[in-house]
């Protein structure tokens, strides 16, 4: 059905429209990802990333508010037109505004952090989370893109890896009986729930493309309550 409602959209002007912009909300956040984890792990100095990072920011916000205008303007032209497709992407484009939020917390938390990581037993998977991170953020761009349900499948099923990955060690650091100081303990936890809902966020969108919309935005419903 989805595949169905894409291509119906692509053979329309304004529609697809939406669709290109949706994609460059989701590369601009992808971007930010990568600058906000290269601050954390020390790679660039915050004072380059913070400027760039937060007009991004700016521009996902735009292109947000840019779609949703499109997609009431649309159903009030054509009222009970490609509703469906409407509700999956005033749906999706929420996913993506929350996505800069969380590339920006990650940034936050590396700015903050003053001093050196001594922990690699916590670094070393939290470098593989990243790069899962960064493999579910192409996926889940091509399968929306090209309404590939097997690939959107395969997006939420790494995410349970993801999350299995994340709550383990938030497991370990609040059971670790080391002398870890307190506040690099803390950025370790930050990081990995951030990187946690941005994989949840993802796995919403991917759901987009496989689910009935009444079950979008439930790709982490299997998540113990206050998660």
């Amino acid at each position: 059905m989805f595949k169905r409602l894409m291509d119906a959209w692509r053979g329309k002007n304004t529609l697809s429209l939406m669709l290109d912009q949706f994609d460059q909300m989701l590369a601009h956040d992808q971007w930010m990802f990568e600058q906000a984890i290269s601050t954390y792990m020390r790679t660039r100095p915050w004072e380059e990333v913070q400027g760039p990072l937060y007009a991004r920011d700016k521009q996902v916000n735009e292109l947000e508010r840019a779609i949703r205008r499109e997609v009431v303007r649309h159903l009030v032209v054509h009222p009970g037109d490609d509703v469906v497709a409407c509700l999956i992407m005033m749906s999706v484009v929420k996913d993506a505004e929350r996505l800069g939020d969380y590339c920006k917390n990650i940034f936050e938390v590396g700015k903050l952090f003053r001093f050196e990581y001594t922990a690699p037993r916590y670094l070393e998977p939290l470098k593989e989370i990243h790069g899962a991170v960064s493999t579910l953020f192409d996926k889940t761009r091509q399968a929306f893109r090209e309404s590939n349900a097997e690939l959107a499948r395969a997006v939420l099923d790494a995410f349970e890896g993801v999350k299995t990955k994340c709550d383990l060690i938030v497991e370990q650091l609040l059971r670790q009986k080391d002398n870890l100081p307190t506040d690099e303990a803390v950025s370790y936890g930050m990081l990995c729930r951030h990187m946690k809902r941005i994989g949840a966020h993802l796995s919403n969108i991917a759901s987009s493309v496989v689910a009935p919309v009444e079950n979008i935005d439930f790709a982490d419903e299997r998540e113990e309550p206050g998660n």
